[in-house]
């Protein structure tokens, strides 16, 4: 005889499996099919597809009770088999390219992976419950699935992902699976008995059920309200808290949590009548319309001004204050609505085939959790923003309350007032929450246009009429006006080395700076510039083309709406140079950009000769995740060298150059593409314009990293260490003198790569990098260093009057007015 404990357990493991799966799956597809929010949607879509047909086949086909756990063991099985497709589909996807581009078929590729595996997870419940021979039990099963959901989230990310990787953590997952189809055939051979020792009796209802009819549309409203209010919250939290895995993860298990606290909670209610049953499930909808339409205020509440939590907690101080703040907006609204479907489980002890109607149930609860998915990030978030999406989502849980009392709302007068009441209170909520904020703008900047998406939430601010920004989820900025000469000289610098380019690619296109600065080179025949962003593509174009040179309307420049992963797989050979922008190394779709899959992707999307350039934020970077990119470059692209984006110590870039052959830079060629520039009059920054100020942001080759891991798509070690270390910043970023030293040994070792006649402008670009060093840190040699300047910089940027020395890439600058210094030799102007 098999104990209750045990089938509960066997469920509950269940449960922690298929979310380890779920979120190896969404990790995979993003590796396949690109990091945006429309690859998120398509995976959750095809798994919740597959939960539902599941359901829908149990229903249609109902295990007997013999027969139940054999199926729960096929079933297992086939989760464990399926799951192999996904996790090879990068290979598959790479050997298929040319007959069959999964990502140009993006949501037949998640079909085709996610749910045939997620339809066998869902026969599972259904099987188990026709196993145990009682409908009383479809809340405990209930309740243990969704127990191990959460257990299965967390050990995901905080112990197999970091620990494994991604493909062994997949296998781990399939062992378990393998396992749970050995204990079910083994429970196969014997009878289930209840906790005291005897076989199950069926359950005797409290009361007559709610109509079937009415029970499906309510099971399908349950997860529609589920869905659609995880992708709301976890929109909401991301603008207050640290954009990476962990978070997303900590939200999802309280979301799952809630959910198994409102099963257990369910099953001890008693209704003791007709009526009593449909008030229970009528009174769950009320409360989640009222918690859900009052959730905007109670998180602004918590959050005053959409506050983000600072970085520098430690982590577990960090965590717990994410963790109350869930408790405060996700646990309320989560328990309330996760009440309703339990209800609805319980209630169908008394229908002629109990299974086969918690089969439907099952079923059409995951048929809304999909469309609820969808209508929040398709229509709810753009159309009516983070807060007042949640009134839209709470007129419908109102609506359920409707429904469910019927024409029993005419004859109660509690009923009749509270409809009234409703029908004011959520029309005004959402009025109201028209003016809560989207973002936490500084003190004296203006916010121009907000947009919410899939993506996430960005927003173009202004300051002066000078100083525009766009910000992302309230917690980055992805670029502004001010840096614009910066962010150009990301673009214009590599293309110099190249010497002749003719065809370009930008990786990341934010404000639009760093594709204009491709432009400055009228030899340049084509640029294609790709933004994962849909809204930030509108956003540049409508607030920044006085900073981006109006590239939308250039006649060689193309952006694209794309994963900028993606393109220079589908453009092999197609490249003279490559531009990586700046990424943030913690965030998932991000830090693939810095993996050796994507580093070797872009070499073959280089012509012969082609140079690939990947910017990296220091200020964002620890010693140990720089070396780890650098190696990870190395094994692409042995001779690379770095370049220095700027001679700032505190907020420093450098570029890794790859594509260049040991010591072959053609000066002869940076000199002509130098003069293009300067005939065309589009620059005026001092290190573009001549080769003596190229030479001055080439370092040289880097002493070799130490030994340690590559950053893959499978480890992705560069994204889980930047994730922990963010929080609390326990190393600190490579910046200030540890960064001048080995930038100092790196141009050391670069010497050679530099002809006699421009030493002297290589050295100068260390010189003013120790002025900004010493000016930073308030040394007594600045002043010293600060009377060298004219005899340091070099005499072609100084006799050249169309350089603005406003643009020069530090604090400290050398001149005050644009072409200031006196030019040497040539007297007083």
């Amino acid at each position: 005889m098999i104990p209750n404990w045990a089938a509960h357990l066997l469920v509950g493991l269940s449960g922690a499996v298929a979310l380890v799966h779920q979120t190896l799956w969404t990790r995979r597809l993003v590796d396949v099919l690109g990091a945006g929010g429309d690859t998120f949607a398509r995976v959750v879509g095809a798994f919740f597809i597959g939960l539902s047909l599941g359901g829908a086949f149990a229903a249609w086909r109902p295990a007997s009770a013999r027969h139940a756990w054999r199926r729960v063991a096929w079933a297992e099985l086939a989760v464990g088999v399926l799951s192999l497709p996904v996790l090879g589909s990068v290979f598959l996807a790479d050997s298929f390219r040319e007959a069959f581009p999964l990502e140009r078929n993006p949501t037949l590729a998640a079909l085709l992976f996610v749910t045939p595996p997620a339809m066998a997870m869902g026969l599972v419940m259904p099987a188990a419950l026709g196993a145990l021979g009682s409908a009383s039990c479809g809340i405990s099963l209930y309740v243990a699935n969704t127990a191990g959901g959460v257990f299965g989230v967390l050990a995901t990310v905080t112990l197999l992902l970091p620990r494994l990787g991604l493909f062994a953590s997949g296998l781990v997952g399939i062992g378990a699976n393998l396992l749970l189809a050995g204990a079910a055939l083994g429970f196969s051979r014997s009878r289930t008995r209840s906790r005291d020792g005897r076989t199950p009796r069926p359950w005797i209802p409290e009361a007559p059920p709610i109509r079937s009819s009415t029970a499906r549309l309510l099971a399908f409203g349950s997860g529609f309200l589920t869905l659609a209010l995880e992708v709301l919250l976890q929109h909401q939290t991301a603008q207050v808290t640290i954009n990476a895995g962990h978070s997303n993860a900590l939200v999802l298990a309280f979301v799952i949590a809630a959910l198994t606290l409102a099963g257990a909670v369910a099953g001890r209610i008693r209704s003791g009548s007709a009526d009593g049953a449909r008030g229970l499930v009528a009174w769950a909808f009320l409360a989640t319309a009222l918690i859900a339409a009052s959730e905007p205020f109670v998180f602004l509440a918590a959050r005053p001004g959409l506050r983000f939590f600072a970085y520098d907690h430690p982590p577990l101080a960090y965590l717990l204050r994410v963790a109350a703040l869930s408790s405060l907006v996700i646990l309320p609204v989560f328990v309330a609505g996760g009440l309703v479907f339990p209800l609805l489980l319980r209630q169908t002890a008394n229908r002629r085939e109990p299974g086969r109607e918690v089969a439907l149930l099952l079923a059409l609860n995951g048929l809304g959790g999909w469309i609820g998915a969808e209508t929040a990030q398709g229509w709810l978030l753009p159309s009516l923003g983070l807060w007042t999406s949640c009134c839209a989502v709470a007129a419908v849980a109102f609506a359920g309350w409707i429904v469910v009392l019927g024409r029993s709302l005419l004859r109660s007068p509690l009923s009749l007032t509270l409809l009234m009441a409703g029908l004011a209170a959520v029309p005004g909520a959402a009025l109201a929450t028209r003016q809560l904020p989207q973002l936490t703008p500084e003190s004296g900047i203006t916010v121009a246009e907000v947009r919410t998406s899939r993506e996430g939430v960005v927003a173009a601010v202004h300051g002066d009429p000078a100083d525009w920004r766009m910000v992302y989820n309230n917690t980055y900025t992805l670029g502004g006006s001010r840096a614009q000469a910066n962010q150009e000289r990301q673009a214009l610098l590599p293309i110099l080395l190249h010497g002749s380019a003719r065809r370009v690619g930008i990786l990341g296109f934010a404000t639009g700076s760093t594709t204009a600065g491709a432009t400055l080179d009228p030899a340049v025949e084509g640029i294609e510039a790709f933004e994962l962003s849909e809204s930030v593509i509108e956003l540049a174009g409508r607030h920044f083309a006085g900073f981006h040179r109006d590239v939308f309307h250039h006649p060689r420049v193309r952006v694209r709406h794309q994963d900028a992963r993606i393109a220079v797989l589908e453009n092999p050979g197609r490249y003279d140079v490559v531009v990586g922008d700046l990424f943030l190394p913690w965030r998932t779709g991000e830090g693939r950009l810095f993996t050796r899959e994507h580093f070797q992707a872009t070499r073959r999307s280089l012509r012969p000769g082609g140079v690939f350039c990947q910017w990296v934020p220091m200020f964002q970077l620890t010693r140990p995740q720089f070396e780890a990119i650098l190696r990870t470059f190395r094994a692409e692209f042995p001779d690379v060298f770095l370049v220095r984006g700027d001679f700032y110590s505190e907020m420093p870039i450098l570029g890794l150059v790859g594509g260049i052959p040991e010591g072959s830079l053609d000066w002869t060629a940076i000199a002509a593409a130098c003069q293009r520039v300067r005939n065309a009059g589009g620059s005026r920054d001092a290190l573009l314009r001549h080769p003596e100020g190229v030479a001055m942001a080439v370092l040289g080759p880097p002493p070799p990293p130490p030994e340690g891991p590559l950053n893959t798509l499978d480890g992705a070690w560069l994204e889980w260490d930047a994730g922990r270390n963010v929080m609390g910043l326990r190393q600190p970023w490579f910046v200030g003198i540890p960064l001048a030293e080995y930038v100092r040994d790196t141009a050391r070792n670069g010497a050679r790569w530099i002809p006699a006649e421009l030493k002297p402008a290589q050295d100068a670009g260390q010189f003013f990098l120790t002025l900004e060093v010493a000016a930073r840190m308030g040394l007594p040699a600045k002043a010293n260093l600060e009377a060298q300047i004219p005899n340091r910089m070099p005499t072609a940027l100084i006799d050249d009057f169309q350089v603005d020395w406003k643009l020069w890439p530090s604090r400290v600058k050398p001149f005050t007015a644009p072409s200031a210094p006196t030019p040497r030799g040539a007297g007083t102007r």
